[in-house]
This record gives C-alpha cells, structure tokens and sequence, in this order.
C-alpha cells in the first residue's frame, strides 16, 4: 500500500514537473515571440519612413507645369541596370500605375524611385469595354518600338511597349498625327485626372511623356512585373504581386 501511495507521489511529482517545464517552456517562447514581433515593427517603422521620405523628395521633384516632351521629374532617371536582372523579389524593378492619380510609379520593392506622370482611360461605368483599361498584374512584352501610327484611329505614338495582346495593349508617349505634329489636344491631358464626361481615349493603352515612354522601351525588359491598380485601392499592390 505504502509502495502504492509513493508511486503516486512520484507521479504527481513528475506531472508538477512537466507542467512547470511546459509553462517555463510557453513563458519563453512568448517572449521570443515578443521580442521578434517588436523587431518587425521597428523594421517595418523604418521601411515606413524611408517611403514617407521618398514621397516628399519626388514631390519636391516633380516637373512643373507638366510637359510632354521632358520627363516627370527633375531629377535624372534612376540607374536599374543591375536591378532589373534581380531574382530576388525586393530587388526587382517593377511598375505601379494608378488610373485616379494618372501616375506611373517605377518602384524597387516597395519604394518608389520615380514617378511618371499619365493619361489613360478610366474605368467609369459607362466607358465602352474597348476604351477600358485593363487592371491587375502583368508583364512587359517582347513588342516594342521607336513609333507606330495607326490609320483607323487617326493617331500614332512614340517609343511604344507592349503589355498585352502583343502590341494591342501598350506604354507609349502621347499621341501624334500622321505629319507627325503632337495632338496638343490629348497632350495636354498628361497627369490630369478624367472625368466621365471628359475620359481619355486612349483604347486601353497608357500614355507618358515622349522622354518616359523611352526610358521604359530602353530600360525595362519583357517580363517586367507592373500592376495596374481598380478604383480606389485598399492596399499596397506589393504585397499580391507574385513571386
């Protein structure tokens, strides 16, 4: 019987044991937790500042009044040429385009290193589905070229990229007749946000400044990830672009 009651007390004894090693064990763990968790917000406090600081430096920078014949920005073009050959996704070079702000965002990760300005349709209820700009993730195409005019719109471009459709979809200047004299008209309209009355038709392609439309043809090679944003986004597009 004693031999019994001892047997129990070293089992008691051994769970008393376990059960204080299993809270040691939690009371560890949460302050790894802990202590990982506030790493993350002072990374991530310091990759929000250097955004913040980012966005000032190219508001400072922006060219103004806007010009179609010069680039956005004051500033010189960023140097990507190692960048865009990058496996690794916060070395990337990508594009972000924003149809409300009609902005063109060349962006490393998730800083902005230049911004564009833009013209292209929105996507207003009662824009014809030919008019429309797609949205969503895509990639540059292999088509490109120094020009193109078009005779059944009556219009052509300068230093075009495809992103769709194999041409039918593109990056492109603003538009020129075919004399080749810039339709001031359209022109214009770079960096000014539409209205349902006032819609740019651009056929689903996205127009920039001669000088930005050649930089991205020159610069950003087929597969270059872009994204181009619905109306009014929740969330920054860096974080569904796939890997």
């Amino acid at each position: 019987m004693k031999k019994i009651k001892w047997m129990q007390w070293g089992v008691a004894g051994i769970l008393v044991l376990l059960a204080g090693y299993s809270i040691l064990h939690v009371h560890r763990a949460e302050q790894k937790n802990a202590i990982k968790v506030e790493r993350q917000a002072k990374v991530q406090k310091k990759e929000d500042k250097k955004v913040k600081d980012l966005k000032k430096e190219q508001a400072k920078n922006m060219r103004l009044p806007i010009a179609w014949d010069q680039p956005s920005e004051l500033l010189p073009y960023p140097d990507i040429k190692q960048a865009v050959h990058s496996k690794k996704k916060a070395e990337q070079i990508w594009l972000l385009v924003s149809p409300e702000k009609q902005r063109v965002y060349v962006r490393q990760g998730p800083y902005t290193l230049y911004t564009m300005y833009a013209s292209m349709a929105q996507n207003f209820d009662s824009t014809k589905d030919y008019q429309q700009t797609p949205t969503g993730e895509f990639k540059l195409q292999k088509q490109r070229g120094a020009e193109y005019f078009d005779a059944t719109r009556n219009y052509g471009a300068k230093y075009w990229t495809s992103f769709k459709g194999q041409g039918l979809y593109r990056f492109e200047s603003v538009p020129f007749d075919q004399a080749g004299q810039v339709i001031m008209a359209q022109a214009e309209r770079l960096g000014k946000r539409p209205t349902e009355k006032k819609n740019i038709e651009a056929y689903g392609s996205i127009r920039l400044s001669v000088p930005d439309a050649e930089w991205i043809m020159k610069n950003l090679p087929p597969n270059t990830k872009f994204f181009i944003e619905e109306k009014h986004p929740k969330h920054d597009p860096w974080e569904l672009m796939k890997d």
